[in-house]
């Protein structure tokens, strides 16, 4: 296959993995609340919107006139502390961050928060290897919208045949795919299954030479 021009890879299960300060955060303010959620409804907060989390929260528990704003506030401000206090990046993330900053350029394309990223990848030492971040503020629709990878393809002034994806989700992939975009599916927190389509799949990023060859920027 011919070597990408750009590596576009998706955040939290592809770089780091933040589900879990994301659902203790919510535990933690639901303590403050004075709530019972249980850990199984936390664990919801990893896949939607801090907003929509909470107002589903309060609407099942007919909670009216909440300080949403205010609430989803201090949860941010919660998390963005943990993750700036300790890196989160999986094995072999910051290895082949390096190797891959001077064959080509690179891209974070997510649905998170701008300073969540900003935050772990700072944390991680590899912030200065991207040369763009598409986050949840710079798109009118996230992903499975081919906006966001739309948008990082544009920035980086690199055609969809030149660019490759790292995702781990199936709502990521078809993003990418619906972009136009080759991609590969990350495992991490999943085996390989339907979510995978016709992506190659690898079940992590440890083996930073075997990830370089599935995306075409093996050593020659």
């Amino acid at each position: 296959m011919p070597r990408p021009r750009a590596v576009l890879f998706d955040f939290d299960g592809v770089l780091a993995d933040t589900e879990n300060v994301h659902v203790a955060s919510w535990e933690r303010i639901f303590a403050v609340m004075g709530l019972e959620v249980t850990p199984e409804q936390c664990s919801r907060a990893a896949e939607i919107d801090d907003r929509a989390f909470l107002t589903e929260i309060l609407t099942a528990k007919k909670i009216e006139d909440a300080a949403i704003e205010g609430w989803v506030g201090r949860k941010q401000e919660l998390a963005a502390a943990m993750l700036g206090d300790e890196p989160r990046l999986y094995p072999g993330v910051a290895e082949l961050v390096r190797r891959l900053e001077h064959q080509v350029v690179l891209a974070v394309v997510t649905s998170a928060r701008r300073e969540d990223v900003d935050s772990v990848l700072r944390s991680g030492g590899i912030a200065g290897a991207f040369s763009t971040v598409v986050s949840k503020e710079d798109v009118t629709r996230t992903k499975p919208d081919p906006e966001p990878y739309r948008t990082a393809l544009e920035r980086l002034g690199v055609a969809r045949q030149e660019a490759v994806v790292l995702e781990d989700s199936a709502a990521g992939l078809a993003s990418a795919r619906a972009a136009g975009l080759r991609s590969i599916a990350i495992g991490h927190r999943h085996t390989k299954g339907v979510w995978v389509g016709e992506s190659t799949f690898l079940e992590d990023l440890a083996d930073v030479d075997g990830v370089l060859f599935a995306l075409g920027c093996a050593d020659e």
